[in-house]
Formats: structure tokens, sequence, C-alpha cells
């Protein structure tokens, strides 16, 4: 099904602020603990580092993917590529993927909102509310979502960034030391948690079929990775150097805590945990409504129908995706799944349908000459 509608298309920067929300989701509360644990020495910054360049590696992949389809999207080239049934299987486990990290997202947003800011509130009204906002978002289609990410990124970034910088008040530079005090193998454990914080890159091979531009879509993967591994690698740095890496891996939340551990008096804002929540739930709920929207976008386009009567078959699989974690143990099991997941969607898909395209320009090739 070719994108031909000029309403559906959506500029580079937009496309940039898309690719760079879904990834600054709950990642950069979890992050930090989940490093620690698994590296295990000050380094993580530098899994960081090493997680940024396979994650820009992964996106010029799909890309290249994505630019042999032009106005194509996912859903429609990789039943053209491998067959209709096959790439309606390939179809599927997308959209799950897509429900699942949608589910992941909601869930998060629900436990540290009851445990922060609304302690006596049940999660299932916390989440409810959420998904019927966003569904009334997702019904409007890709430009509403464009056009508000447009609005809401920037200042959300930027607010990040200063609250995150402001914490180098209590930064102890020897916290960071030794730098590869115990090797490079420690460092390489780090790179597996940064897969669910960087999820959202695959979501490129649905995106760049709605670009005015899609010739800039490496600049997407560019600004689209970049801006937020900038920001992951500074809260890393300030918290390490903050908290410690003990200290660092004993926190549910270490950004809250660093956040809650200084003060500036005189200003506006003395304490800032709760400023930080507001703006963080605003970029939870940039990623829920991309995961809503690509799951219900990828239904009505394997059924050739209309997206809004599959906005709201997707929400109770979402609502009841996002119930079924039992505690907040299962919830971190839940991302490291949806971590894996990432890379069957993003690397394989790819891998497996740029494949197919290569073998299928082959057997044409061989069909002229022989004619």
């Amino acid at each position: 099904m070719l994108l031909r509608s000029k309403e559906d298309r959506i500029t580079t920067v937009q496309t940039i602020y898309l690719v760079s929300s879904t990834i600054i989701a709950v990642g950069i509360l979890t992050l930090p603990r989940v490093l620690a644990e698994e590296v295990g020495t000050p380094d993580m910054w530098i899994s960081i580092i090493l997680g940024g360049i396979l994650s820009l590696l992964t996106g010029f992949l799909v890309i290249s993917l994505a630019l042999r389809h032009p106005r194509r999207t996912f859903f429609d080239f990789s039943r053209q590529l491998v067959g209709k049934g096959a790439g309606s299987i390939l179809s599927i486990i997308f959209i799950w993927y897509a429900i699942l990290l949608g589910s992941f997202e909601i869930r998060s947003m629900g436990e540290v909102t009851q445990f922060y800011l609304l302690e006596s509130t049940p999660i299932e009204p916390l989440m409810i509310s959420m998904l019927w906002v966003g569904t009334y978002v997702v019904t409007g289609g890709i430009n509403p979502i464009a056009r508000l990410f447009e609005l809401l990124a920037p200042i959300t970034f930027i607010i990040f960034f200063l609250v995150i910088i402001m914490g180098v008040k209590l930064f102890n530079t020897e916290n960071l030391l030794p730098v590869l005090g115990q090797g490079f193998i420690p460092v390489l454990k780090g790179i597996a948690p940064t897969f669910l914080t960087n999820s959202g890159i695959e979501f490129m091979m649905i995106w760049t079929a709605f670009m005015k531009e899609p010739q800039k879509a490496k600049k997407v993967i560019f600004w689209g990775i970049g801006l937020p591994i900038s920001l992951y690698l500074t809260a890393i740095v300030i918290i390490i150097g903050a908290l410690s890496l003990n200290g660092t891996s004993v926190e549910t939340w270490p950004l809250i805590t660093l956040i809650q551990q200084y003060e500036y008096r005189g200003i506006l804002f003395e304490r800032f945990e709760s400023f930080l929540l507001i703006v963080w739930l605003i970029q939870i709920f940039a990623t829920y409504v991309i995961c809503h929207y690509i799951a219900s976008l990828g239904l009505s386009q394997l059924f050739g129908k209309k997206l809004t009567p599959f906005v709201l078959i997707v929400l109770p699989f979402l609502y009841l995706t996002a119930l079924f974690p039992q505690s907040i143990n299962d919830v971190f099991t839940m991302g490291d799944m949806i971590g894996y997941y990432s890379l069957v969607v993003s690397i394989a898909f790819p891998v497996l349908l740029l494949g197919a395209a290569r073998l299928k320009g082959e057997r044409k090739g061989e069909r002229h000459e022989t004619n």
C-alpha cells in the first residue's frame, strides 16, 4: 500500500523527534542501576558509547532496507519481499513488539507515579488515564502526533539536560576512577542492557515511508540517536560521580535519588524530583503513543482497513499486557525481554529482508539474461 496522501508527510525534524522521543523513556531512570549491576565498575559510560555506536550501525541497516521501498512501510514491503504469508507473520511479530514496548512504558509510568506522586492511588486508573488520552491522539494519525512531538520534545530534552547537569554540585571525580581498572570485559557486559534503552530505531522502517525527504533518513538516524545517547551519557557520568558505583546499584531509580539529594535555594524550584517526573511522564507518553500508533497502523495495513477501529482494538491488549507483571522486578524482567526482542526486529528482520531483496533482484536479473 503506497502512502500517497500529502497529509501523511512529516518533516525531517519531526522524524528526528519521533525517533529520539521513543528512545528516551523508562531507560533514563533505570539504566544507571542496571549498568551498575552488570558492569560492576565505574566504566559504565564506555558501555553507553559502545551501545550508541551499535545503535547507529543498526539504524543505518534499517534505513538501507526502508529506502529500497519508497512510500512503503515495513508491513507492506515485507509481504512483497518474502510473500504474503511469511510477510504477514513478520508483521504480526512487529506489531506484538510495539504492543509489548507500549505496555512496558505504561506500566513503568504507573509504578513511578504511584511510588513518588500518588501513593494511595491504585495503578489501574493511572494507566487507564494515559491510555485514553493516548488513544485520542493516535486516532488523529501521524501528522498530529508529529506536530505534538515537535512542540514537546525540545522542551523536555532541555529540561532533562538542565536538571541532570545541576547534579554536578555533588560530583566527585574519584568515583569514576580507575578507568578500565578491570579491563574491557566488564564494559562489554554493559552493552546488552542498552538494547532496551535504544529501542525505537526499528520504527524507521515505518517513519521513512512518511518522510517528505526520505533521502535525509541518515541525518534522522544520526541526530535521533545522538541526542538520547548524549543525554544518557551525561546522566550516567553525573550519577556515578555523585552516588558512586555502590550507591547507584542499590537504588531502584538512581536519577530520582540523585535529584532528591541536591537543592538550589533562591530560585523558582528548590526541589526538582517532581518537576523531573512531570517531564519524564511526557516522554513516557510519547513512546506509548508511538507504539500504539504503529501497532494500529500495522493491523490496518494487514487487513486493508481504516486506522481508527484498530486503535480501539489495540487498546485492551496494551492495558492487559501492562497488568501482566506482578511486581516491579517482573516489570524489569519484561524490559530485559523487550530489549532482546528489539534485536530481532531491528537487526534480524532487516538482514532477512535485505537478503530476500538481493535474491529477488538476482532472480530477476537471471530471467532477464535468459530472455
